[in-house]
């Protein structure tokens, strides 16, 4: 199985122009979406828009000069999904350097999928078939799911649950017409056709990705089966419409169903997840404090599950001393 065809675990392992001129009577304003929860980026909540833009959210951030433009991904994507950004577009034409995720031409969130695929102590036992020591249910909607991605029993059988689950996931999400790549690669495909410098902010560990995903209990294995079917399940309720949010830059509704991916909530269970979990936020966060250091302008494209959530990507940024606004094109 190919590196490209895994799923969503490496994210839970581990924009703008400046202000409007003042006119004689005040724009109009619309809210990003119904105000978030308590454990929701402070930045994203009291950030207003004027005059709503079209396309997905940038953000813009600056500090002594320097300009950031953040535009916030969320996979997957229809490979059909259309989409324009004159805000990116422009935020582009003036960058001379675009950051994006750790090995963002397998996605962000495939890169511990890539691991678990082939790291070690994620097998079933010699002899023992995955499917067989399910119980009932969860053994009836991993059958069910796994015909709709159009595979058979032994693409999965030799893997614990967890891992058969995301696999699973990524391989419907595939059949589906689902891209765990987008929108990170189109924006690469846009950088390069101007010739900008295109630069990972990083990389994971992998070792340490295995080591933590391998002390999942149990149950716990279980648990994270059932939350890979649910997003499979509501992928296959939305497959034509997933991701229009997104490209419209309604943060309310990618809110509702982006606050944590399965994957996140399946990493959170093992021993040593939220410390990963953490570490890439804070990776992040450090290399956008980098990008604002130098002269000019970047362009970086960071997940939302970074930037969404209390004391995520953006109050950081904010709390470091950068102002953070939206540009209206």
């Amino acid at each position: 199985m190919a590196a490209s065809k895994l799923v969503p675990l490496a994210l839970a392992l581990a924009i703008y122009t400046p202000a409007l001129a003042q006119t004689a009577s005040p724009p109009p304003t619309v809210e990003l979406g119904q105000a978030p929860a308590p454990d929701e980026s402070a930045v994203v909540a009291e950030l207003t828009v004027v005059a709503k833009p079209p396309g997905p959210a940038v953000w813009l951030v600056e500090k002594d000069g320097a300009k950031l433009y953040i535009l916030g991904s969320a996979q997957p994507l229809p490979h059909a999904l259309k989409w324009s950004s004159p805000r990116l577009e422009k935020a582009l034409d003036k960058a001379d350097l675009v950051l994006v995720p750790p090995q963002a031409s397998v996605g962000v969130t495939q890169i511990a999928g890539f691991v678990l695929r082939f790291g070690g102590g994620l097998r079933q036992p010699m002899g023992k078939n995955m499917e067989d020591q399910l119980p009932p249910d969860l053994k009836a909607r991993f059958v069910e799911s796994r015909n709709q991605a159009r595979k058979g029993a032994g693409d999965y059988k030799n893997w614990k649950p967890a891992v058969a689950g995301f696999l699973l996931l990524s391989d419907f999400r595939q059949a589906a017409g689902l891209s765990e790549a987008k929108p990170v690669s189109t924006i690469e495909r846009m950088a390069k056709a101007r010739k900008l410098k295109v630069k990972a902010v990083g990389q994971y560990r992998m070792s340490a990705v295995t080591t933590i995903a391998s002390k999942l209990s149990a149950d716990d294995q279980l648990y994270c089966l059932r939350v890979a079917l649910d997003e499979i399940a509501y992928d296959g309720a939305h497959s034509t419409t997933i991701g229009r949010d997104w490209a419209e830059g309604d943060l309310g509704s990618v809110r509702a169903r982006y606050r944590e991916s399965g994957a996140q909530r399946c990493l959170m269970r093992a021993p040593g997840g939220p410390a990963l979990l953490e570490k890439g936020v804070a990776q992040t966060t450090d290399a956008m404090i980098e990008a604002l250091k130098r002269p000019g302008v970047t362009v970086a494209v960071v997940d939302l599950g970074f930037l969404l959530p209390a004391n995520g990507v953006l109050d950081r940024l904010k709390a470091g001393g950068a102002a953070v606004s939206s540009p209206v094109e």
